[in-house]
């Protein structure tokens, strides 16, 4: 499998061992932790040491990159999940990573992909939303960086309404 995915203005890479402290500085916000349901609060270089050391060459997850600089992570493991560092919210760069995420997965897969966003995470219903998912159920999960329970929104996306999508 291709280790790299190239858009208009990112590449979705692999992680390198020397990501890691950009990693922990951008996702160490709780600005952008408090949104994401496996992120610990606060987040080491070591958790993310950890993270990369988990991934395989068969992996479908990647750092976001803008001129070989992380800027967030995007990935397929049950769901497609993503985050961004808040100083690259708002420019369309999660929606474009995404959507090559996405690309790829119905490339290789019919099956139909899952996602969700925290209630009240707007910006992550607009992205999921704009991308064909459709709300299937809400479920209460255990988020580790507010250590409490919250509600999550779940979506899913098959391939024929992304092939259909204008």
């Amino acid at each position: 499998m291709s280790t790299c995915i190239h858009t208009t203005r990112l590449v979705l890479r692999r992680f390198r061992d020397t990501d890691a402290a950009r990693v922990a500085d951008l996702i160490g916000n709780l600005s952008v932790s408090r949104w994401l349901t496996r992120v610990p609060h606060p987040y080491t270089e070591a958790d993310a040491l950890s993270f990369f050391a988990r991934q395989s060459d068969d992996d479908l997850t990647f750092a976001i990159t803008r001129a070989d600089e992380v800027i967030g992570a995007c990935g397929v493991d049950d769901d497609l999940g993503y985050w961004l560092g808040e100083p690259y919210w708002q420019k369309g760069y999660a929606t474009e990573a995404a959507k090559a995420l996405v690309d790829k997965h119905f490339a290789t897969s019919k099956a139909p992909l899952t996602s969700g966003y925290i209630v009240g995470n707007t910006a992550s219903c607009r992205l999921l939303s704009g991308l064909g998912f459709a709300p299937t159920h809400r479920e209460d999960v255990l988020s580790p960086a507010l250590r409490t329970t919250v509600s999550v929104q779940k979506m899913a996306l098959t391939s024929d309404a992304w092939e259909g999508r204008a």
